[in-house]
C-alpha cells in the first residue's frame, strides 16, 4: 500500500498517495521552470496552484479523502503543461484553446462602471458592454429597471477569481490563460501606474 503524502496548495492540505504526490511534485517543478525567468511568475504559479485545488476539492467527497494519481492525471490533462502551449498555433494541445466552454454569468467587476452587471452581460451575451448600459439607462429613465438592475447586482456574483474572469470569457481554466489574465492584469496596473504619474508630473509642472 502506498504512503500517503501531505501537501498543502492554496492554504489547504490535501492527502495524496505517494504515486499521485511524486507526479503532482514534478509537475509543478515543470511549471516552476517554466515559468521561472518570466515577469509575473509568481503570481501565475499562485493561480495555477488555486486552480488546482479548487479541481481536487472538486473531485474528493471528503476533506480527508486521498487523492489518486489518475486524479492528478486529470488535473493536468485540464490544465495543459507548458510545452502544449509552445507548440504551434494550428496545432491541438491536450485543453485545447480551440475548445468551446459554457460560459458563466459573472458580474466584471474589473470594467464596470458601477456594480459590473453591464460588462458582465455584455461578456455573456457577446454584446459590447455600452449596448447593454443604454438598453438600462433608458429603462431607468422609463421608470422600470433600477430595481432590476439591484436584484441583478445582488444575485449574479462578481468574477473575483482568475478561473471566473476566464470561465465568465468562456474559455478553458488551463495554464495558457491564466497566464494570459494574469499579464493583461499587470499591463492594466503598469498603464495606470503611468497614467498616474504622468498625471503628477503635469501637475508638478502648472504649480511651478
Amino acid at each position: 500500500m502506498n504512503k500517503t503524502k501531505t501537501v498543502n496548495l492554496a492554504g489547504i492540505n490535501f492527502y495524496l498517495d505517494e504515486d499521485a504526490y511524486i507526479k503532482l511534485e514534478d509537475y509543478l517543478t515543470q511549471l516552476k521552470e517554466h515559468f521561472k525567468n518570466q515577469e509575473g511568475a509568481a503570481e501565475i504559479l499562485r493561480d495555477i496552484e488555486i486552480r488546482i485545488a479548487e479541481i481536487f476539492q472538486q473531485k474528493i467527497s471528503h476533506p480527508q479523502e486521498v487523492i489518486t494519481v489518475s486524479t492528478v492525471q486529470d488535473v493536468i490533462a485540464t490544465l495543459g503543461r507548458p510545452g502544449d502551449f509552445d507548440q504551434d498555433e494550428t496545432a491541438e494541445a491536450p485543453g485545447s484553446r480551440n475548445q468551446s466552454h459554457k460560459k458563466r454569468l459573472f458580474r466584471d467587476v474589473d470594467n464596470r462602471m458601477l456594480g459590473g452587471v453591464c460588462s458582465g452581460l455584455g461578456a455573456y451575451l457577446n454584446l459590447d458592454p455600452v449596448i447593454i448600459r443604454v438598453i438600462f439607462l433608458v429603462a431607468i429613465l422609463s421608470g422600470i429597471s433600477l430595481l432590476v438592475y439591484l436584484v441583478l447586482w445582488i444575485v449574479i456574483p462578481p468574477a473575483l477569481t482568475t478561473a471566473e474572469k476566464i470561465e465568465m470569457q468562456g474559455n478553458p481554466v488551463n495554464i495558457e490563460n491564466i497566464e494570459k489574465v494574469i499579464r493583461e492584469e499587470m499591463n492594466n496596473l503598469k498603464n495606470t501606474f503611468d497614467d498616474l504619474s504622468e498625471q503628477a508630473k503635469n501637475a508638478f509642472k502648472r504649480r511651478k
